[in-house]
């Protein structure tokens, strides 16, 4: 997961980044390593709240997998 993407754009992060002789990670970037660890890649900024409801939704989703990766079948609860 990437957070705070916002800081891409960010003129001052920028600058910061080029004195250090370094850039914001793309996203391209971030899909690559994240490939590379068998990982979900997702972008998000809570600052401008781009992405938020996708992240939690996507971490519901992978929380609810089971063992082999398919998803564990709801349980419905009962009020007696």
């Amino acid at each position: 997961m990437a957070t705070k993407i916002d800081l891409r754009t960010d003129e001052h992060t920028r600058r910061m980044l080029a004195a250090q002789g370094q850039s914001p990670v793309t996203a391209e970037q971030g899909q690559a390593v994240a490939k590379e660890m068998g990982a979900k890649y997702i972008e998000c900024s809570a600052k401008t709240g781009l992405g938020v409801k996708d992240v939690f939704s996507l971490a519901l989703k992978e929380s609810m997998k089971g063992r082999w990766g398919r998803v564990v079948k709801e349980r419905k609860c009962a009020i007696l």
